[in-house]
């Protein structure tokens, strides 16, 4: 029995929508499926679907926009717009505060060192090969993460459903899958091939692709990245904005070339190119020819999809050039015949298909500074850079000179503010008062302060406002002033709330001002976290039977995933207050919902309010 109910009733936001399809009256049930499939795009950015749509086919990304219901004012409600907090939101309906992954990484005070967000060092490779090379990281798992997923909560639900994720990186297949996953499979680059970890069932035949693989590297087809030809010359030139005089911003790595045709020489090439993708679905159908999924009309499969490339390719070139435009559409390309597979083998019928990203992405400040002075609104104080990183210093702990000029900047501003010398050549670890910078937390040495007798939120506050006073910096705030709740009218206040947790985020966050990024030295390329909308407007589109199509206006996020396939499906999943995508269920959207017994998570309170107001509502 599900423990909330739907009824109809007031609306909360605008649709145009479309008939119910055939046989399917408005607001009937809609009915289950047997596979659940979960996309999300690395770095796509809602905008991408309109810019792109007329070079799109007619089942690729059209399957979302012509036939289903698509959430046209989706983003993702916690401040840390990055891959890991992104991903374990889509995979468990939490926010990052819930499940605990705050970051790609974060800093470990006890044993003085960075964590990732999936090492587990209890747990070791499986399919790295006969001979894998010694590398610095540690295979996956999804012990560091809190909290049920969406897979867990299914599998409850329906102990015999099958859950499975699979993506290029690791951090989107560990944190999507969730603790019950029955596989989760990534591409690792250094080995050239696809691993998963001990954490997980054994299941060799999944691996089995990998024999294929030095095949498919190895194609010449595969070698070389060139404009497919389905955006016309012309028109490539007019949606994007990638003149030869930018090309030095642009980050690819050396041999790539900055422009088309962009040779690759390596699997590290390859897999950074769209490519990848069409890698990554290649093995995504092994995978449910293997495990049968969607086979079992008494037994609904979830499956979800990370499609890594995106992001790859997106760092390096930028949301404004004529890769992203052409990667777009090859993925539009993919997705069509991915989906014709999914037709054939499980049935049109009987797949429910969501879309959506982990996060958005800025433009190349340089870029972004161009091209408004082209349109007469030059500001230089409209895009940059921001490096408050630990350095390039050889070693783990680098000298305090190493550190980016700013971070030398905060220690000598700090040992004025408090009266002691600092030794510029000494590790940071053993003489910094800041020891640690992950994006967007910066981190007290503690063991160093308690050595100086010095306060420690007297040293955070002194750190708060030296990062407010950075250019490009549009708000910071101690781990003190989150963890009691910031003030209503705070800009983004929600959104960073909901990416804090005390044992895990650093003691100072900073919001950076829209068009600035984080830097770590570079002055190339772009990047992506923060709450605004370039970084936390998202796709959101679900396809399937039953579902009341249209476009849809109201603000929701993608955490509502979860909490709507519990609804479809009978059980609980997900944040308490976020949306349920009604037109998922074969309803119209904007019908209230009245909760009974419903369930927190354990530990935690339901936040209130409109859950799909942040992060606009507090900016």
């Amino acid at each position: 029995m599900c423990l909330w109910a739907l009824a109809v009733g007031g609306s909360t936001s605008q649709a145009q929508s479309s008939p119910a399809a055939p046989g399917t009256p408005a607001n009937a049930a809609a009915p289950r499926p047997s596979l659940i499939v979960v996309l999300s795009v690395d770095q796509m950015r809602a905008d991408y679907l309109d810019r792109f749509r007329p070079w799109f086919g007619r089942d690729g990304f059209n399957r979302f926009l012509e036939r289903g219901a698509v959430y046209r004012e989706a983003r993702h409600r916690h401040a840390s717009a990055y891959t890991a907090p992104g991903h374990a939101s889509i995979g468990t309906g939490l926010d990052p505060r819930h499940h605990g992954i705050v970051m790609n990484r974060w800093y470990d005070a006890v044993a003085g060192e960075g964590v990732y967000c999936t090492e587990d060092r209890r747990v070791a490779w499986v399919g790295a090969g006969p001979s894998p090379p010694k590398i610095p990281i540690q295979p996956g798992s999804p012990v560091l993460m809190d909290g049920a997923s969406l897979g867990d909560r299914l599998k409850e639900k329906f102990p015999a459903a099958r859950v499975v994720a699979v993506a290029l990186k690791d951090r989107a297949a560990v944190l999507m899958a969730g603790r019950k996953a029955d596989a989760a499979i990534w591409f690792e680059e250094r080995f050239a091939r696809f691993v998963t970890s001990t954490y997980y069932p054994p299941r060799p035949s999944l691996l089995a692709f990998n024999d294929g693989v030095p095949a498919f590297l190895a194609d010449p087809a595969h070698r070389k990245w060139e404009p497919s030809g389905r955006i016309p010359p012309a028109e490539l030139g007019r949606i994007t904005f990638d003149p030869p005089e930018l090309y030095g911003a642009k980050g690819q790595p050396e041999g790539f070339g900055a422009t088309f045709p962009h040779a690759m020489a390596s699997a590290f090439d390859i897999v950074h190119s769209p490519w990848g993708d069409t890698l990554l679905l290649e093995l995504t159908r092994a995978v449910v020819r293997d495990m049968a999924l969607g086979s079992q009309p008494a037994r609904p499969d979830l499956l979800f999809v990370g499609l890594s490339a995106t992001d790859y390719y997106g760092h390096w070139f930028g949301p404004d050039s004529k890769e992203i435009a052409d990667g777009i559409v090859r993925l539009d390309a993919e997705l069509e015949g991915f989906f014709h597979f999914l037709d054939a083998t499980v049935g049109r019928d009987r797949v429910l298909l969501f879309l959506t990203a982990d996060h958005g992405v800025q433009p190349i400040p340089q870029v972004a500074l161009a091209r408004r002075s082209r349109s007469g609104a030059g500001d230089p104080g409209a895009a940059g850079r921001v490096d408050f990183s630990n350095g390039r210093g050889t070693g783990q702990y680098p000298a305090i000179r190493q550190l980016a000029a700013d971070r030398i900047t905060l220690e000598e501003m700090l040992a004025k503010t408090f009266g002691y010398e600092v030794d510029l050549d000494a590790p940071a670890i053993r003489e910094a008062a800041v020891v640690f910078f992950d994006e967007p937390g910066l981190y007290l040495n503690r063991p160093v302060l308690a050595r100086r007798g010095l306060n420690a939120e007297a040293v955070k506050n002194a750190v708060r406002d030296w990062a407010r006073g950075r250019p490009g910096v549009a708000g910071a705030f101690t781990n003190t002033e989150i963890g009691n709740g910031l003030p209503a009218n705070t800009p983004d206040g929600l959104a960073v709330e909901r990416s804090f947790r005390a044992d895990r985020s650093g003691d100072v966050i900073s919001v950076l001002k829209p068009g600035w990024i984080w830097s770590y030295g570079r002055q190339t390329g772009t990047t992506h976290g923060q709450p605004n909308d370039d970084d936390a407007r998202v796709p959101l589109a679900v396809w399937g039977p039953g579902v009341r199509a249209g476009s849809f206006g109201g603000r929701v996020s993608p955490i509502a995933i979860a909490r709507t396939v519990g609804a479809l499906l009978g059980f609980e999943a997900g944040e308490p207050d976020a949306d349920v995508l009604e037109a998922a269920l074969g309803r119209t959207p904007g019908t209230k919902r009245i909760m009974t017994r419903r369930r927190e998570p354990k530990g935690t309170g339901s936040t209130g309010g409109d859950p799909v107001a942040d992060p606009g509502s507090r900016r």
